[in-house]
């Protein structure tokens, strides 16, 4: 028997809200696949990879790869011809590299101190470099061209000490030199080991060194002014490659068509090191920065499969930024639109953890400060605040930077919360958060259509820019 019952308006009304819930939550579904997330991660930070080693041809298949999968969504090709005469989805970027051919010096008043014995070189961008010395003091600022001379507190954490290091060097001095700490004096044999190289070029000399502690004590006890002179005999120019992934997506309205968004990150990580302690010698990247490429990827999957943006995208995952930042240089220096008509770049860097500095689901963006661009996108829905790790220097850290001091307003997108497997062989795809990492990608797709779909264009906050 069946028995026919008359639908009361309660019942009714609640059936209707029910079905009105179910197609809100299908509407909400997430514009990025989890699945997708997975694939892209297991392949660039697999060990098949081999840690992607920058300049090896382990990074050049993950450029290919990177390319291949912006040709499956469905972006036009940015980089050079293939054999075929077809452009490609990859831009060769040749690097020729100078180097020392024995141990440089640096050379104050009538002392001289050699690389490896009583001072090691921890960056060089030229060959030589002079400059008067500058013993700083807190709170001054460096003399245009000077070599200035620092003694950090023996306590000081390294990386806080290198990073205002590098704002010196930034700032105007041509050759900064730094008081050795335990710290550095405990990684002296491998720091002496390295072979300094460069690449030629350079706007102006930026050496940095650290002294030993009988050299530090030497130099404070000459004067200010005194002439401090680096260099060495040069080796025969050595020439190796990098490759770069690029893809576009031409922008659709008629006025703003010729403006540029660039969305980036690094493809590139430290390879394999067989002097790692311990039997993993392969450095995956997994985080650092797998993550931000496969980011970069989705966005292309993304925004190429709706209604075409009104603004033209580029998608950029840069090689060698380990090794120098040489991929997005090249990019900087031969952009393939006016640069004028380049409205922001976006990096993508280090977002396969949360971050416990910041709330659950929020990401932060470097130099946010800097400029009104992060504070606009969180205006659409970003979860972008800013950067809990001032100390840190990040925007100064990643290759937004390259295209920042060119005048670009360019940012990092990370939720990087200083875990100890930066830079280790234990950055592994064990260690991502695919949740939080798919739904830190998902986040951004509306910001950023916004972004690509209106007038807006960023500035610096005044003072502020690079």
């Amino acid at each position: 028997m069946i028995i026919q019952l008359r639908r009361s308006p309660l019942i009714a009304a609640v059936i209707v809200a029910a079905n009105l819930f179910a197609i809100g939550q299908s509407a909400k579904k997430s514009a990025i696949d989890e699945r997708n997330v997975r694939a892209e991660m297991q392949f660039l930070a697999g060990d098949a990879l081999q840690g992607r080693g920058s300049g090896t041809q382990f990074e050049r298949i993950a450029a290919e790869y990177i390319g291949s999968q912006f040709m499956q969504s469905g972006l036009e090709p940015a980089g050079e011809n293939g054999s075929d005469g077809r452009p490609t989805f990859v831009q060769t970027v040749t690097i020729n590299r100078n180097s020392f051919a024995g141990n440089p010096s640096v050379k104050v008043g009538g002392s001289s101190f050699e690389h490896g014995k009583e001072m090691v070189v921890m960056r060089a961008n030229s060959g030589a470099a002079t400059g008067p010395l500058q013993k700083f003091a807190q709170g001054e600022k460096p003399k245009d061209g000077a070599a200035v001379f620092v003694r950090p507190k023996q306590e000081d954490d390294p990386r806080a000490v290198m990073q205002s290091l590098q704002s010196l060097l930034s700032s105007g001095a041509s050759i900064v030199m730094v008081e050795e700490t335990p710290q550095w004096r405990a990684n002296w044999a491998n720091l002496a080991g390295r072979r300094i190289g460069f690449t030629g070029g350079a706007a102006k000399p930026a050496i940095m060194v650290i002294l030993s502690l009988e050299t530090a004590a030497v130099v404070e006890k000459m004067e200010n002014g005194t002439k401090v002179e680096f260099g060495g005999t040069l080796a025969p120019v050595q020439t190796s490659l990098t490759w770069n992934a690029i893809g576009k997506l031409p922008g659709s309205d008629k006025r703003l068509a010729s403006e540029v968004v660039v969305l980036s990150s690094h493809l590139d990580h430290l390879g394999v090191r067989e002097n790692n302690p311990g039997a993993d010698k392969i450095f995956n990247g997994a985080d650092d920065d797998a993550s931000g490429s496969v980011a970069v990827m989705e966005l292309a999957r993304v925004l190429a499969s709706g209604k075409r943006p009104m603004r033209t995208v580029y998608f950029v995952c840069f090689g060698s930024e380990e090794a120098g930042g040489y991929g997005s240089n090249y990019f900087a220096d031969n952009l393939p639109f006016p640069k004028e008509k380049f409205v922001a770049n976006l990096q993508f860097e280090m977002i396969g953890r949360p971050d416990a500095k910041v709330k659950p689901g929020e990401l932060w963006l470097t130099g946010y400060e800097r400029s009104n661009l992060g504070p606009e996108l969180a205006k659409r829905g970003a979860r972008l605040v800013q950067d809990p790790h001032p100390e840190e220097n990040f925007f100064q850290r990643s290759d937004n930077y390259t295209l920042a001091r060119r005048g670009i307003v360019a940012h990092t997108v990370s939720s990087f919360g200083l875990h100890t497997d930066y830079h280790r062989a234990s950055d592994e795809l064990k260690t991502i958060d695919f949740v939080h990492m798919t739904r830190s990608i998902d986040s951004m797709v509306k910001p950023v259509k916004w972004l690509l779909n209106s007038n807006f264009r960023p500035a610096w906050v005044p003072g502020k820019q690079p």
